[in-house]
């Protein structure tokens, strides 16, 4: 899923620290120095250190693909490590800030897509351009269209789609035909009524109508589709604060405030949400298609829901946030590992396992041919819901590929927090954010 634990610490700082402690890209992996399919002067297949930043069911579906591919790689071996949370600010990436600084770095690693400028924008990153160029399956037409939004930098491709996202619209289809609703809301203004219309009961029995999920991530969606920006277009001042950025903001606010909407606090906020329309507390909300399968098997069959594409706001173009994470190569390391790190990208990334990974666990297909394959065809009639997410794709908008964006939403996220959670007004408080925010990027220019 495309969960997120804001941390107190700065990774913009983070980064800045681990860059004056290191070369720029003097990186080496662990592994020897290897030529051929084996290491050097041996038999020894080279070995690929994989970190990854997800757990539970999802981490053991990675083991068991990672299996497969050493079985059926004989000259490599891929060893893949669970290091915590891959979030902006997660434990796996607090650790890969601490191996590059310590000069030993894993070769590839997960990356949270707001964080490959970071990353790529300080030479941490091997650039991978020619290689997809010249690649049998992954040239950058090979992909759905707006998947590699989140990997170029500055013209040049440095990861490729692992574990993919985008938000889409949940609801309940049994609650709608009980309050006699036909169909999900297409704008907000139909939301707005169809949450009044869906919220009854009182008490601990009490249905809601929606329930923002109070996150930087859906926010991008909200800034985007009310018809404003996040950041200026030099990267250099915030510009959510204006009019034109709070408008689905204001609408939530409104809705919570109204008692036609409810909102989950605390660092357990995205589970609580997703528990809460799995129960049927909630009739609408808005959430990651990577829950979807959290979802189904909470509900078991209770009762039918579905997703739709996200409403639009007065008529402004829907722009939808990619999440996820991707997978890069870590700069400097030897050629060989370099080469079976990409033997294994281009494995992981091709129809057949691009289809497995997407079935499932949720996550979105990289790969136009994955699409039309017979399998994940039968896979969608039988999981409608997951076509929803396919016909976002053409909606997607990256947001600023800036290196200290990451400041950014951390401060946004305690905006969000003092508006749904201690009832501030939005527009001095996004307004409030807004001054943090060019305050905190005046300070890394210095």
């Amino acid at each position: 899923m495309n969960r997120r634990m804001m941390v107190s610490i700065s990774i913009g700082a983070m980064l800045s620290a681990v860059l004056a402690g290191c070369g720029a890209s003097s990186t080496q992996s662990s592994g020897s120095q290897s030529t051929g399919n084996t290491v050097s002067g041996s038999n020894k297949p080279v070995t690929v250190t994989f970190w990854y930043g997800i757990g539970g069911q999802l981490s053991q579906q990675i083991q068991q693909m990672v299996q497969q591919f050493n079985r059926t790689h004989p000259g490599i071996h891929v060893v893949a490590t669970y290091q915590g949370s891959y979030s902006g600010g997660g434990a796996e990436q607090q650790k890969l800030l601490a191996a590059l600084k310590a000069g030993d770095p894993p070769d590839i690693a997960q990356i949270e897509v707001h964080s490959m400028p970071l990353f790529s924008s300080a030479g941490k990153l091997a650039d991978i351009t020619s290689l997809m160029n010249q690649s049998a399956s992954d040239k950058p037409t090979d992909f759905l269209q707006g998947m590699l939004a989140s990997t170029q930098f500055q013209g040049h491709y440095y990861g490729l789609p692992f574990n993919r996202s985008v938000p889409v619209f949940y609801y309940n289809k049994a609650l709608f035909a009980s309050a006699g609703i036909s169909s999900p809301p297409a704008t907000w203004t139909q939301l707005t009524q169809d949450a009044r219309q869906l919220t009854h009961g009182s008490g601990t029995s009490k249905v809601y109508g929606f329930e923002p999920l109070v996150d930087w991530w859906p926010w991008e969606y909200e800034v985007m589709s009310s018809g404003g920006t996040i950041l200026s277009s030099d990267g250099q001042s915030a510009t959510f604060g204006q009019p034109n950025a709070l408008g689905i903001l204001e609408a939530e606010s409104k809705l919570v405030q109204s008692g036609d909407a409810m909102v989950e606090s605390g660092p357990n906020y995205w589970d609580l949400m997703i528990s809460d329309f799995a129960h049927g507390k909630v009739a609408m909300d808005i959430d990651s298609i990577g829950s979807a399968g959290e979802i189904a098997s909470e509900i078991n069959h209770k009762f039918q829901w579905g997703t739709a594409i996200l409403p639009t706001y007065q008529g402004h173009k829907l722009a939808v946030p990619p999440g996820g994470g991707d997978i890069a190569i870590m700069s400097g390391i030897p050629k060989q590992q370099q080469q079976a790190a990409w033997t294994f990208m281009e494995w992981w990334t091709s129809p057949a396992q691009d289809a497995t990974w997407s079935m499932e666990t949720g996550y979105l297909p990289t790969h136009t041919a994955t699409v039309n394959l017979g399998s994940y065809q039968s896979f969608l009639k039988s999981n409608p819901q997951y076509q929803v997410a396919l016909s976002e794709l053409k909606y997607q908008v990256s947001a600023p590929a800036s290196p200290n964006y990451l400041t950014v939403v951390q401060d946004v996220q305690q905006g969000l927090q003092a508006i749904f959670d201690e009832g501030k007004p939005v527009t001095s408080t996004m307004q409030q954010v807004a001054g943090q925010v060019d305050h905190d990027l005046q300070s890394m220019g210095d």
